[in-house]
């Protein structure tokens, strides 16, 4: 990009301090993307919803699960035109190796770096804007060409059919681990739904998938309406579901946009709220449901339990509106 006759660099640090962002951020050469990402992982989720980075600063020694070979050959396949400046701790001539193959050439140690000079190689880092802008003006119309004549072709189809198939329902794909809690969350819905005689009971149709079942969460996330992962909130479960649901993400399985968490069996031994929710802030929370004895709409009905029915029917109502917007 230029501003008044200047290359101006998209920048991306992923350092673990602010430090260097900050230095960055008062070079009127520099676009400074983010603040400083602190885990590896941060940098994958910025760059699946943003791809205009020219220069990632990475240092060796970022917080994260996912290793440093995996790290880079992720970060390769959602952007192989990032300039990657790898920041090393000490000499690793394994490591570095490694980066010279991935076409990292850019590699400085942690103790030796002057900031004026890495401030400079940055300056000079060269980026043909021009001819990759043009490249990539030209596949992004051959790319629209392709849907527009694909979204022709499914417009047809679709007048072609009857009303009653016009008015298909919006599936809910309800993803879980075993013995999360999604069968019976599927139960609540729909019967809450019918009992209440709410206008979204005939619109609605729910889907019961397991969180390992990679080929069926695939194969529907084209023509599923939402998507809703059922997640309890201990360590190991979190960790998990969110390693699973990144992969998934990562690999184009399903689209990030239609993803919506529940929080599911909440009790005094479960983790922080609060840090559930912010390790699954990307996504849409809709529900947090606590672990009790009367969890189950059907079973309270039958027992003729109305006040704790009430409750149960307030909470899958919101649940449901947040759901369809």
């Amino acid at each position: 990009m230029k501003k008044e006759g200047i290359t101006i660099l998209k920048i991306l640090t992923a350092i673990g301090n602010e430090n260097l962002n900050n230095v960055l951020r008062k070079e009127k050469e520099f676009e400074i993307l983010e603040n400083d990402i602190f885990y590896r992982e941060g940098i994958l989720e910025f760059l699946e919803k943003n791809k205009k980075v020219d220069i990632l600063i990475l240092y060796e020694k970022l917080n994260g699960e996912i290793n440093l070979i995996n790290l880079i050959k992720n970060i390769k396949k959602l952007n192989n035109e990032i300039n990657i400046f790898f920041i090393l701790e000490n000499k690793n001539p394994e490591l570095e190796n490694f980066l010279k193959n991935e076409n990292i050439k850019n590699i400085f140690y942690n103790d030796e770096i002057d900031i004026k000079n890495f401030i400079e190689k940055l300056k000079n880092a060269k980026i043909n804007n021009e001819e990759k802008l043009e490249e990539e003006i030209k596949l992004l119309k051959n790319i629209i060409n392709k849907k527009d004549k694909q979204l022709l072709k499914y417009q047809n189809l679709n007048q072609n059919e009857n009303s009653e198939n016009l008015k298909k329902k919006k599936i809910i794909a309800i993803i879980g681990d075993e013995h999360s809690g999604k069968s019976l969350i599927i139960s609540n819905l729909q019967n809450i739904l019918n009992d209440t005689k709410n206008e979204e009971a005939n619109n609605f149709e729910f889907q019961e998938i397991n969180m390992n079942n990679f080929y069926e969460i695939e194969k529907v996330s084209n023509t599923i309406y939402k998507i809703v992962f059922i997640i309890e909130i201990s360590y190991e479960k979190i960790r998990n579901n969110k390693k699973i649901i990144d992969e998934l993400i990562l690999n184009n399985k399903i689209n990030s946009e239609k993803i919506n968490i529940i929080f599911n069996k909440i009790n005094k031994y479960s983790i922080n709220k609060n840090i559930a929710k912010n390790i699954f802030k990307q996504f849409n929370i809709i529900g947090k449901i606590k672990l009790n004895n009367y969890c189950d709409y059907l079973i309270n009905k039958n027992n003729n339990y109305k006040k704790e029915n009430k409750k149960l029917i307030k909470q899958y109502l919101k649940i449901i509106n947040k759901i369809d917007k």
